[in-house]
């Protein structure tokens, strides 16, 4: 008797038992609106916690150009400035900053910060703020917070002591 014939029946027998895998477009399209429906109700607490990190990262930002202001006014002998950039008026640095050294026409750019529209950026005092040789400066403090938010938990505040530390707090609490 010819064995090969009866395990190819078997196997093919077999084949055509077994259910075929995979998924139906019915089970597929009820996953996509289960995952649709979790989607939509996980946003509204992850548009917090972007809020807080856009908030986090101007003001490490602000740190990291006065943390540079400081180095380059040790290294180079001369004062180093931040300033606001043109556009922005009184105690509203929104528009971004500039590290700039030198005055009148040997001004020199060393660092630009673009502003992010979203974020609301206050300085306690107006003005610029000028680091010396030894890395001295006046006291100030900035607020960030999200735009148009004043009152917003995702608010962060950068103290600078008159020796030019850094200290971040949260909230808009006082330094």
């Amino acid at each position: 008797m010819n064995n090969e014939f009866c395990a190819s029946a078997r196997a093919h027998s077999r084949h055509h038992t077994e259910r075929p895998r995979g998924f139906t477009l019915v089970e597929m399209m009820v996953v996509i609106v289960l995952m649709t429906v979790l989607l939509a109700m996980a946003l509204p607490s992850f548009s917090g916690l972007i809020e807080k990190y856009r908030v986090e990262g101007m003001a490490s930002a602000l740190m990291a150009s006065v943390s540079h202001a400081r180095s380059e006014a040790a290294r180079r002998g001369k004062t180093v400035t931040i300033q606001a950039r043109t556009g922005c008026t009184g105690r509203d640095w929104s528009c971004g900053w500039d590290t700039l050294v030198g005055s009148g026409a040997t001004i020199e750019t060393l660092r630009r910060q673009d502003p992010d529209t979203r974020v609301a950026v206050q300085k306690n005092v107006p003005g610029a703020m000028s680091f010396d040789a030894m890395g001295h400066s006046s006291f100030a403090s900035f607020s960030f917070y999200p735009a148009g938010n004043a009152d917003s938990s995702n608010a962060a505040t950068v103290c600078i002591s008159l020796g030019g530390r850094l200290r971040r707090v949260k909230g808009r609490d006082a330094c």
